[in-house]
């Protein structure tokens, strides 16, 4: 084999047909619209946010329940203690990741780049497994766990005579802890990945998660809120475990495809189905029902909250697309080679394969 690294060795029929320009432009567009999209938002909310304090008078007034700023220090303190867990996991699980990792696609820096990234699909799976068991546990037997996601309710109660409505036990710390993570997120992809190929990508989503979860706690939408974050932990779940069974070295291809059609399928169901039918759609006619003194309240921080609601789904659409492509050009490929060995170093002098990233190893003779 030559002395060119096998990535160089990949990219060059790539580079011969130009196939790399195009891909470049798209994603520099795509960067240009996150990038904007992102600005935008922060300037909405932050002139928005202080239509919260109408928000306030109003539920003073009526006798309502309703959480100020300084309900979040626990959520601070939720977001602390997730940093800590998920730095100590990336230091403890570090050698186990290095053993199951793919020895051929990964090496030198790429290798100790994507070790970070592989402890943090297991710290995800494992975190966002407790949050969901947490959220039905909480929301077990309420009117607004709808059928949808398993329960007995409908989606319709979620936002029933809203502002009016009950506390639910336990949810307060739930929907802290939750607002906790998405406070991690945010400053974890805002302080240390800067330098990322998505980082305008997942700015955008972290900014839409977080401000969507602070402004629902604090205009006491904790019940729809929380049917929204158990949508949403599912498909993180299984994303994570696609991904970090595609990159260990003992896969096998047909164990992966059932794998990634799941993943596909609790993405489609709950995040383009479900979400919209069972949340935005109640929102808006939640919205157009409030009484004149309620609309005048809530017309501008209920209104954002289903604008940012629309363009979360749009990424969501933007995502299971990608993945369909990525699904697609997979099973494409898989069909044109022959079968290979698993890819470990031993494999590596017997074989020339292409693997999921689409990178040539080495091929049969």
């Amino acid at each position: 084999m030559s002395k060119k690294s096998q990535r160089e060795i990949s990219e060059e029929p790539a580079k011969e047909n130009g196939l790399h320009s195009k891909p470049k432009k798209d994603h520099a567009s795509m960067k240009i619209v996150f990038k904007s999209l992102s600005i935008i938002v922060i300037c909405v909310i932050l002139g928005i946010w202080s239509e919260i304090s109408r928000f306030y008078s109003f539920s003073q007034a009526h006798g309502l329940r309703y959480w100020s700023y300084k309900e979040f220090f626990p959520a601070v303190i939720a977001m602390l203690l997730i940093f800590f867990y998920r730095y100590s996991a990336e230091y403890l699980l570090r050698g186990w990741i290095d053993k199951i990792l793919d020895n051929v696609k990964y090496k030198g820096e790429e290798r100790a780049s994507h070790i970070k990234r592989m402890t943090k699909w297991v710290c995800d799976i494992i975190f966002y497994t407790l949050t969901t068991l947490f959220g039905y546990w909480v929301l077990w037997g309420t009117k607004y766990l709808p059928a949808e996601l398993g329960g007995s309710g409908k989606c319709s109660a979620s936002l029933e005579s809203y502002p009016f409505q009950e506390d639910t036990p336990y949810i307060r710390e739930y929907y802290l802890l939750q607002i906790g993570n998405h406070m991690f997120a945010f400053f974890d992809n805002l302080l240390f990945k800067r330098g990322e190929r998505n980082f305008y990508e997942m700015m955008l989503h972290h900014i839409l998660a977080l401000s969507l979860t602070m402004m629902s706690f604090q205009l006491n939408l904790v019940h729809v809120g929380s049917i929204v974050l158990i949508i949403h932990d599912p498909g993180d779940i299984f994303l994570c475990i696609s991904r970090f069974y595609s990159d260990s070295k003992c896969k096998k291809m047909s164990v992966l495809i059932c794998i990634f059609i799941l993943n596909l399928f609790v993405w489609i169901y709950l995040r383009l189905y479900v979400f919209p039918s069972c949340v935005i759609f109640y929102f808006f006619k939640t919205y157009f029902s409030f009484t004149p003194e309620a609309f005048s309240v809530f017309r501008f921080t209920v209104g954002l909250i289903i604008a940012k609601q629309v363009l979360l789904i749009s990424m969501h659409i933007y995502w299971v697309i990608i993945m369909g492509q990525r699904a697609f050009s997979t099973l494409v490929r898989k069909k044109k080679i022959r079968t290979c060995l698993l890819y470990t170093s031993d494999a590596a002098d017997d074989l020339l394969c292409v693997d999921l990233g689409g990178r040539r190893i080495i091929k049969k003779k």
